[in-house]
């Protein structure tokens, strides 16, 4: 499902993490990995190349390319086509919004703050904006996690992902896309965890092929949904969250944000919010 990736570079402070995951997952999909930089004007003083993530660095790092290789070498040897733009708006969201229109995309890597209480209502939270108004997989990197990709070597450990699961949203498309991402990036045997919180025979159904049900492990716990899926997280620290979401729904839900910001801003652990099929 996964063929294109952007990187929107400079919506956070501190975004090396989650450019170094964007980067080893479009590795991992051998696609399309854009690297977003947004400015206000044109008028704005040249950036240039150099002024976003160091793909060339990072990759003789890993030892993936040679220091003298030619540009050319990372579509060549790798398989991955860069692009790096610069986007024009009067905020960032929405030179991003724009790009996406004519260029679409299958996953959104991002860092956040993760911001708490009335500092979130106050200043917004610019990542979780865009994703509600992109409505694509968003990979989010909270700024307090280093992540599961080793900025030295690249290598990815994924051992455990939880995924909170109800009858509403499906949570069919979020463990289908959970198995693509771990094994995307080197991850084949990350199990994943489905937790229902309610009533087990109130849990929902979820079928995918035999061969990777084994991975699946099931879990019914009662208790308040937020406080139950961070509990959980706590017991089996996962390196990985993948949520289902619905978006926002109203005054309330943009004032605390939804579950899925809750539990991102509980967990600070990373957290890819799948959102609902349209219709």
């Amino acid at each position: 499902m996964i063929h294109s990736i952007l990187h929107p570079s400079d919506l956070s402070v501190g975004n090396e993490s989650a450019f170094l995951h964007g980067l080893r997952l479009a590795l991992g999909i051998k696609g399309d990995f854009a690297i977003a930089h947004s400015k206000s004007s044109r008028d704005d003083e040249a950036e240039g190349w150099h002024s976003f993530p160091g793909v060339r660095s990072a990759l003789v790092r890993w030892g993936l390319i040679d220091a003298d290789a030619p540009q050319s070498a990372v579509a060549s040897q790798l398989g991955v086509r860069i692009t790096k733009v610069e986007l024009y708006g009067p905020t960032p969201i929405a030179g991003v919004l724009r790009w996406l229109q004519d260029h679409p995309c299958d996953l959104v890597v991002m860092g956040t703050h993760a911001r708490e209480g009335m500092t979130r209502w106050l200043k917004g939270s610019i990542a979780a904006d865009l994703a509600d108004h992109a409505r694509l997989p968003t990979l989010f990197l909270p700024m307090s996690s280093s992540g599961f990709v080793d900025p030295a070597t690249g290598k990815a450990l994924i051992r455990n992902v939880l995924i909170p699961i109800d009858r509403a949203p499906p949570p069919g498309a979020a463990v289908s896309l959970a198995l693509e991402v771990a094994d995307s990036y080197g991850c084949p045997d990350a199990t994943l965890h489905l937790l229902h919180v309610g009533a087990p025979e109130d849990a929902p159904t979820v079928s995918i092929d035999p061969a990777r049900d084994r991975r699946l492990r099931r879990h019914t716990r009662q208790g308040i949904v937020t406080d139950t899926i961070v509990a959980v997280a706590d017991e089996l620290n996962p390196e990985l969250i993948v949520m289902p979401t619905l978006g926002r729904h109203g005054f309330l839900d943009a004032l605390r944000g939804s579950t899925t910001e809750q539990v991102l801003r509980q967990t600070r652990r990373p957290l890819l919010a799948v959102p609902a099929l349209e219709g």
